[in-house]
């Protein structure tokens, strides 16, 4: 088991789990290992073998899954939008994976698209890990960060009328899985999920915006929406504040679906003192710096 996150307080009743602690830098990481640990005991994947991992990626779980293949010295080809992070396209190569599909991309095509190309294609070289339908990635909160976040609060959650977890979401495998865990185990709890403006989970309408990771253009295939206790819709220049206030309290500076996370968890902690809030970090905000940033 790797080395669990830390959290910290910057409020009496306010935790944020440093999700861009793991390793590769972001919580992805996590579904990363649990994936490529399934594919390999289903004998999709050997490792040192000559088949490769073909995956969808806007940059995070691009990097988890190099970081972890190259452990085990399987390769990986992503296919990876031209509207995301340069630098996380960069990250993920000097991670060791390629990027595959970009003439297609070029030619207008979607990375949906390009997978489903590449698959017909060629597809006895490759493994697609497919997040979006790996329960895997739905697992590894389960197994790794519903328990160790229950672990660090200890009985601190006994203090508070109930706890309350804001949290994004893109496949929603962390909400799911955390949710699964919590409600159970907190009195009171409830689920907040932030959805940039112009997009909606439940009307399955979804526009552009700069919130990369979240609310990807279909609704997340492993929340189960009626599990959502309230949405709180977050526009690009709100998550900058939220990146630029955790920055000034915290001394982290997180990524823009982090900042969107850490703007609403701290005005519910200032109007609720009575309940414990819980957030996290998905990863740093620098890789994002050399795109257009609002405010």
């Amino acid at each position: 088991m790797p080395r669990a996150t830390p959290m910290i307080s910057p409020r009496a009743n306010l935790r944020v789990k440093l999700e861009h602690m793991n390793p590769a830098g972001s919580h992805k990481a996590r579904a990363a290992r649990h994936i490529l640990r399934k594919a390999i005991a289903e004998g999709e994947l050997k490792p040192g073998g000559i088949r490769r991992i073909l995956e969808k990626s806007g940059g995070n779980f691009g990097i988890g899954l190099a970081f972890e293949a190259m452990k085990l010295g399987i390769g990986v080809d992503l296919v990876i939008g031209l509207s995301f992070s340069p630098v996380k396209r960069r990250l993920c190569e000097e991670f060791g994976a390629r990027l595959v599909g970009v003439d297609l991309l070029h030619e207008g095509k979607q990375p949906k698209q390009v997978i489903a190309t590449l698959l017909e294609e060629q597809g006895s070289r490759y493994f697609f890990t497919d997040q979006f339908a790996n329960d895997a990635n739905f697992q590894a909160h389960i197994e790794e960060t519903g328990p160790e976040i229950i672990a660090q609060l200890d009985r601190d959650a006994d203090r508070f009328d109930g706890v309350t977890l804001v949290v994004g979401a893109g496949t929603g495998a962390h909400a799911a899985a955390l949710e699964s865990v919590f409600r159970p185990h907190f009195k009171k709890f409830e689920l907040v999920v932030i959805e940039p403006e112009n997009c909606s989970f439940l009307e399955g309408t979804f526009g552009s915006h700069g919130q990369q990771g979240a609310a990807v253009g279909v609704r997340p295939p492993f929340l189960d929406l009626a599990k959502v206790d309230a949405f709180a819709p977050i526009t690009d220049q709100q998550a900058g504040e939220g990146q630029r206030m955790m920055a000034r309290h915290c001394g982290i500076y997180p990524g823009p679906t982090g900042g969107a996370n850490y703007l609403v968890a701290h005005d519910l902690a200032i109007r609720h003192p009575e309940r414990l809030v819980l957030t996290m970090t998905y990863d740093t905000g620098e890789g994002y710096l050399s795109q257009t940033m609002t405010g």
